[in-house]
Order: structure tokens, then C-alpha cells, then sequence
């Protein structure tokens, strides 16, 4: 294997292992000792790669960016409104499931993220959608599409904050966290046209 070859992948295995430890213990909590012995590298090949630990959250921040866009990307919807819902729930699923993506979203809730950092792989896509439903479906319930993307942004950064504890709404709902996140889409797509939410939001 060549000397590059081998970097790189010496990079990525750092990358995973900071992923997981800057999602489950945010930056200031994160120790670069656990990474190392995580990664199975030496600290001399993690300063290598990366000087400082704020050149590794830019790294992770940057691969969780990435796989959001891929989630996001890669997501096949129904039309309308239904269909970013079906985001939402795919999204969040993403969220409690990929480390790097994870990571991304605390580091910029906590501020170590550039301009919106995480948000701007999501935000904007889920915005225009939202306006498209509104044309598509003339929804009037009350709400505007900048108001629904505000709602949406802030049940996702709860399932964010809530993925270090997933049985922390069971006590409230007698339900885990993906059972209560597609009832609260549901109840949502309720309140803004009735006639999306007439069935699941996923097969």
C-alpha cells in the first residue's frame, strides 16, 4: 500500500473515531487521548493529520455536512407536504444513527462551526420544499412556510439534543424516540392540511 494511501486512511479512522467522541461528549468534553486509543493511532500521527482540536471539529464538521447532504440527497418522497415530512423523519433517523452527522449538528449547537455549519446542509433545502408544498397543496393552515421550516428546524434540534438519551421521552410519551417522532410529524401534517396526513408516514 503506498505512503499516501496509508495517510488517508489514517485520516478517516481518526475522523470516525472524533466523530463519535465530539457527538457524545461535544467539543470541550472531547479528549484526543480516547480518540487516539479509539482510532488506534499514535498522538504524533492524530497532530499530524490534524494540529489542533479545532482542526479536527472543522474535519468532522465537514463529514457530517457531507453525509447530511447524502442523506438528504438520497431520500426518495412523496410529493407535497407528505414528502418533507418524509425528510424530516429520515433526517432525524440520520441524526440518531451516524456519528459524523451527530457531531456536526452539536458542534455547531454548541458554536465551533463556521457560519450555520451543520444547518446550512439541510435548512435551505428543507425551506424551498416547504414553499413548493405551499404552492402544490395551497395549504392556509395558519401557518407560513418560514414559520413550518422554524417548527421542523427545532424538532430536529431537539432530536439532536435528546440522542445522548433516547428513552429520555418514553417517561412522557410511553413510546421510544422513533415511534414519537412519526406521531409528532403526523400530528403536524394534521395541523397543516389534514388531507396529507390521512395515512403512515412511511410504509
Amino acid at each position: 500500500m503506498a505512503r499516501q494511501e496509508r495517510a488517508e486512511l489514517t485520516r478517516q479512522r481518526i475522523v470516525r473515531a472524533a466523530s463519535a467522541e465530539f457527538a457524545e461528549h461535544g467539543y470541550d468534553g472531547t479528549s484526543l487521548h480516547r480518540i487516539v486509543r479509539s482510532a488506534g493511532v499514535t498522538m504524533g500521527a492524530l497532530t499530524f493529520h490534524f494540529p489542533s482540536k479545532s482542526a479536527l471539529a472543522d474535519a468532522v464538521q465537514e463529514a457530517g455536512t457531507t453525509a447530511t447532504r447524502e442523506v438528504m440527497l438520497g431520500t426518495a418522497t412523496a410529493p407535497g407536504l407528505r414528502g418533507v415530512l418524509d425528510e424530516v423523519l429520515t433526517l432525524a433517523e440520520a441524526l440518531r444513527g451516524t456519528p459524523s452527522i451527530r457531531a456536526a449538528a452539536r458542534l455547531t449547537r454548541e458554536g465551533h462551526a463556521g457560519g450555520h455549519g451543520w444547518y446550512d446542509s439541510w435548512v435551505p433545502g428543507l425551506r424551498e420544499a416547504l414553499e413548493r408544498a405551499w404552492h402544490e397543496e395551497r395549504l392556509d393552515g395558519g401557518l407560513t412556510p418560514a414559520a413550518a421550516a422554524s417548527l421542523l428546524s427545532h424538532i430536529l434540534l431537539g432530536v439532536e439534543a435528546a440522542a445522548t438519551t433516547p428513552d429520555a421521552l418514553r417517561t412522557v410519551t410511553g413510546d421510544g424516540p422513533e415511534e414519537s417522532l412519526a406521531q409528532a410529524l403526523t400530528a403536524l401534517g394534521a395541523l397543516l392540511a389534514p388531507s396529507s396526513a390521512a395515512g403512515p408516514l412511511k410504509d
